[in-house]
């Protein structure tokens, strides 16, 4: 008798409480035994994530997650008999509901396919570390690799919040105030985005084309380098706008486009002719680039000219430069959350009450185009 009661009590503690989250179902899609057998492994260690099944190539995937419905895949981009982007249609087709990260070595060919992979649906992207630094086993690897799974994960639900509204509920349920615009029309454009960001930048500037030829604009995203050598040949492509990697000492021109190189600072350097300074100052709040570091030199050089953009992504980094281009007379517009990949990085300035705007890529890009040729909001 008491060894049935333990075993009942026992069974009990294994079962969750029935208001315990649903685990997060992961489905690996990776022709590499050994990075397919960590993935496999970190799911499966991982609290509040379950492994829901593994292919060895893109023509197996689809097929499995019909079958096994997972939230979010893991799918790389190079394998034998069917690669990643040929997949991914296939992929989203037989699980709609699943998110995608795109699983890409640090090569020029994987980082264009990965773009192309984002523009066709794919959630996000994922950089599998070079074997310097630790190769695919990295606990940074893992750590990243973890916190992109929960971030899109939960980015399924969706958020009723309208643009226009006086306020907005922040991330805590408060309600949180949207601030009057500056009319100070704008002499640079910055903007800051990470998880999800690519995507956003290209639907935020494709629309604006034809009014940034004004101004100059600097964005950091967050991603290593060889990726944003890669999104500047997009986004150039896109708006037909010069776009390239900021290089130290490079003075600003207006209606161009540049990005805060991969894993370096770019802030701005005072002067007569406003410059560009990178650097390789440590991480701030584990980010190099920086957007916080962007924008509150852009604050300091450019004061109430600054229109500043905080798009998609993890944490709050632009929170504090946000608030240097707000205390000099500047704006702030931020994304929303329907929209967002993760909703963080602008929910943030949002809950600070820093943003003059909230809306998706496209609506901030019309505000955009009436500030910028002086018209009142």
């Amino acid at each position: 008798m008491a060894s049935a009661l333990r075993r009942v009590s026992a069974d009990r503690a294994a079962t969750p409480p029935e208001d315990a989250p649903r685990p997060i179902r992961v489905l690996v899609v990776e022709d590499s035994h050994l990075i397919a057998w960590l993935l496999r492994r970190w799911i499966e260690e991982e609290p509040g994530l379950e492994l829901a099944g593994a292919a060895k190539n893109g023509e197996e995937a689809p097929a499995l997650a019909a079958k096994t419905r997972p939230d979010v895949v893991l799918l790389d981009i190079e394998m034998p008999v069917m690669d990643g982007l040929q997949a991914l249609p296939l992929i989203l087709d037989a699980c709609p509901s699943a998110r995608v990260l795109m699983v890409s070595a640090l090569t020029q060919r994987n980082a264009q396919m990965t773009f192309e992979a984002l523009s066709r649906g794919a959630a996000d992207y994922l950089a599998k570390p070079e074997p310097a630094n630790g190769g695919s086993s990295s606990p940074r690897f893992r750590d990243e690799l973890v916190a992109k799974i929960k971030a899109v994960a939960q980015s399924t639900v969706r958020s009723s919040q309208r643009f226009g509204d006086a306020s907005r509920l922040g991330p805590d349920g408060s309600i949180a105030q949207l601030r009057p615009f500056s009319m100070v029309v704008p002499r640079l454009v910055t903007i800051g985005s990470s998880t999800g960001g690519p995507n956003a930048l290209t639907n935020l500037l494709t629309p604006l084309r034809n009014a940034l030829h004004r101004v100059p604009v600097l964005i950091t995203q967050h991603m290593p380098s060889v990726f944003t050598a890669a999104l500047a040949e997009r986004i150039q492509e896109v708006t037909g706008l010069p776009a390239k990697e900021g290089e130290d000492g490079e003075a600003l021109r207006p209606g161009h486009i540049y990005l805060a190189p991969g894993e370096r600072h770019m802030v701005l350097a005072p002067g007569d002719k406003p410059t560009i300074s990178i650097n390789d100052a440590p991480p701030l709040n584990f980010h190099r680039p920086s957007v916080d570091l962007l924008f509150e030199s852009a604050a300091g050089v450019y004061g109430a000219g600054v229109l500043a953009v905080v798009l998609t992504g993890m944490g709050s980094d632009g929170t504090s430069g946000a608030k240097a281009i707000v205390e000099k007379g500047g704006n702030v517009l931020v994304q929303d959350k329907c929209s967002s990949v993760v909703w963080g990085m602008p929910a943030a300035v949002l809950e600070a009450g820093l943003a003059s705007a909230e809306g998706p890529p496209l609506r901030l890009a019309e505000t955009m185009r009436m500030l910028l040729q002086g018209e009142r909001l």
